[in-house]
């Protein structure tokens, strides 16, 4: 892969998408769609101006750009979340990020395990817990901005935010079970080393050292800008130098960087005043747009079509029953007990429905290939991240609009 062409088409996008965000936002267009459509377009598959020179290329360059834009993505989600938030709507969001996750997971698995000819139901798992997390980068493009903050309560806007960002981290102990199966089996299963590793060093302990990073991190810029020694433009780069520090930190002692990064960024977030909030939402926006759009790029140019073709209508059957049934009615099953969403269907359905499937997905079927030898570990969640893409990305506006006069018109009534 020729990487000066390529930077310099990740470049035109990001100066393009600066200037017609507000026109892309109008017509139902976000940018990982943008992104991933013109990868498509310059990719092998059609004008053939940039492909990556095998498959090793590919991987690692998906890989690395999944870790970076995951660990902004995550940073940018705790930073625009109350925080408060949590401890009080703590029965409400605990249910849907833990009870949901396992809930998407196994609806998930039971559609790969209709549709999917061939593979056990222990493959199928594996490939429902690689796509369980709401991946973080795509939803904060449906549930930040004018529109979203026009037609989309605030509640559950916050609960999308957060549910993304905790649920790719807890994600990871679903996707290591699922793994552990896949290779030794039922009988073979290695509890001690799961519960011992995956559970408490890599996601339990892990949580605890990055909250404490993240809430000395948060001090001492708190201090700083108290008085006077820190320049306010130097918050971009603190925010995302503790991201990057948090996910080479944790991974270098093999812990599990991607809910550390959310984590440490809700301890982090705790320091901030209202001045120092209004400049982080400044560096959101910055954020999301300079690490999500070259992601999607290498995406678009990396996309199995040749696996994809030889699955036939299957793809088509596979896309439209993940969309319709790994979240929605797992929502549904769990409304009577969420006491925020009790009696709010049409806020339910919203939720339902704006959980898409993204980064956070290929960085674990990336990682789920190098731990196995299932060699559609990779192609059956490409699928999904590319459908989730086009059809969260395209329907985004559309249904919260639908959304907004609905519930305006049964305040009405």
């Amino acid at each position: 892969m020729d990487l000066m062409v390529s930077v310099f088409f990740v470049s035109l996008l990001i100066l393009a998408s600066g200037g017609l965000f507000k026109w892309m936002e109008d017509v139902f267009l976000t940018g990982p769609l943008i992104a991933m459509v013109l990868g498509i377009i310059i990719g092998p598959e059609v004008l053939n101006i940039i492909h990556f020179n095998g498959e090793f290329e590919a991987e690692g360059t998906m890989k690395i750009a999944c870790e970076f834009t995951i660990a902004m993505a995550l940073m940018a989600t705790a930073l625009r979340i109350p925080d408060n938030f949590f401890r009080k709507h703590l029965w409400s969001q605990s249910v849907i990020i833990c009870l949901g996750m396992i809930f998407m997971c196994l609806l998930s698995t039971c559609v790969f395990y209709v549709l999917l000819d061939g593979f056990s139901f222990t493959q199928c798992l594996l490939f429902g817990a690689i796509i369980t997390p709401t991946d973080p980068v795509i939803a904060a493009t449906l549930i930040t901005g004018e529109k979203a903050k026009k037609y989309l309560p605030s509640m559950v806007r916050r609960t999308l935010s957060f549910e993304a960002g905790a649920n790719d981290g807890l994600a990871y102990p679903i996707v290591l079970f699922s793994i552990f199966l896949v290779n030794n089996g039922i009988n073979d299963f290695p509890t001690g080393k799961f519960l011992k590793n995956t559970i408490l060093y890599e996601t339990v302990l892990c949580s605890i050292i990055a909250y404490l990073v993240g809430r000395i991190a948060g001090f001492l810029m708190h201090k700083a800008n108290e008085k006077n020694i820190m320049n306010k433009k130097s918050i971009l780069p603190f925010s995302l130098a503790l991201a990057f520090m948090l996910l080479s930190g944790l991974d270098a002692i093999s812990m599990n960087g991607i809910i550390g990064v959310f984590v440490g960024g809700l301890g982090y977030a705790r320091y901030l005043n209202k001045q120092e909030d209004l400049q982080e939402e400044r560096v959101q926006e910055s954020m999301e747009r300079i690490f999500t759009i070259p992601v999607f790029f290498f995406l678009g140019i990396a996309l199995p079509w040749q696996e994809w073709m030889d699955l036939g209508w299957t793809a088509v059957f596979i896309c439209i029953g993940i969309l319709l049934f790994r979240r929605i009615p797992a929502l549904l099953l769990l409304m009577p007990i969420i006491p925020k969403f009790r009696k709010k269907l049409n806020d339910v359905l919203v939720m339902g429905w704006f959980g898409p499937i993204g980064v956070a997905a290929l960085y674990y079927a990336l990682h789920a290939k190098e731990k196995t030898s299932v060699e559609e570990v990779w192609i059956i969640p490409t699928l999904m991240v590319f459908a989730s893409t086009i059809v969260h990305g395209i329907t985004s506006l559309p249904f919260e609009r639908l959304s907004y006069k609905l519930r305006k018109s049964g305040e009405d009534d």
